[in-house]
């Protein structure tokens, strides 16, 4: 029989988790609208909001709402800062964005989006300022089409999120992204074409563990980003290098024992951490 107060325990972790999810689609939210989501009492809902704000994790804001704290950029940066992923991606980065003057970056699988953990700024002025561009919707962009075509899970995670339209160049149905995703394995990249913004276009490449089945899973993806007008032109020279890029890390990551970091998580992967 399980422990009463373990239980207990554990329920309000649950809820405290759920209180901070409801903060990933709304500024900010009083105990009422988050009771409500998440579908407990309204006293529940002020317990768990005074405590992550007694934490640090929310603020309370003079209306009497909360927002999210900044403790958790703190958190999250960390987290960001020790991924072995990233720091010994960042070489291989540093190259690829010597070589071709354009915003590189590394995305990895977050569900049904991808989040970028390092980007190095091209030299053309290309600057990404939004918050927005930290975390995309995957089937928008370049990165998150190479990681579906060799993630089941983040595949999977894709599919049962929609492909929503984010421009009037989003590929939104199903039977075309299952095409794009053929073209992935088939050459080994792809590139988004202002999927996710009028103007950007992205190319993209898979970096690869080996699975315990023996197959190759999707970890990473590195990528190119800039003006449609610029990047388009130079796919023909773009898309070996990346490719190159994507090439180098999975070998890295290979010889360094990278297939321990794989978990079953939503991912798939939790990515390597000192």
């Amino acid at each position: 029989m399980a422990d009463k107060p373990q239980e207990s325990a554990s329920r309000s972790v649950s809820i405290a988790v759920a209180v901070l999810e409801c903060f990933l689609s709304t500024d900010e939210l009083g105990a009422s609208e988050v009771a409500r989501r998440i579908g407990v009492a309204k006293s529940t809902a002020h317990r768990a909001l005074g405590a992550l704000a007694e934490g640090g994790l929310l603020d309370r804001i003079p209306s009497g709402r909360y927002r999210l704290g900044l403790r958790l950029y703190d958190y999250g940066q960390l987290a960001i800062d020790r991924l072995l992923l990233r720091e010994w991606a960042l070489p291989i980065l540093a190259s690829l964005r010597d070589q071709i003057s354009e915003t590189v970056q590394l995305g990895i699988p977050a569900g049904h989006e991808v989040l970028y953990v390092d980007r190095l700024e091209g030299t053309h002025g290309l600057r990404f300022h939004s918050d927005s561009y930290r975390r995309v919707l995957a089937h928008s962009s370049s990165s998150g089409k190479v990681i579906a075509a060799f993630n089941p899970a983040a595949h999977d995670a894709i599919v049962r999120y929609g492909l929503v339209r984010q421009t009037a160049h989003t590929v939104v149905h199903p039977a075309k992204f299952e095409a794009q995703l053929d073209l992935v394995r088939r050459q080994g990249f792809v590139m988004s074409t202002e999927e996710t913004e009028v103007g950007l276009s992205s190319v993209a490449a898979p970096v690869f563990l080996d699975g315990a089945d023996g197959k190759r899973i999707a970890v990473a993806a590195i990528s190119v980003a800039g003006p449609t007008q610029r990047i388009a032109p130079m796919l023909k020279h773009l898309a070996p290098r990346v490719v190159e890029g994507a090439r180098t890390l999975t070998q890295q990551l290979a010889r360094r024992g990278g297939a321990e970091v794989l978990t079953g998580t939503d991912s798939v992967v939790t990515p390597l951490r000192r």
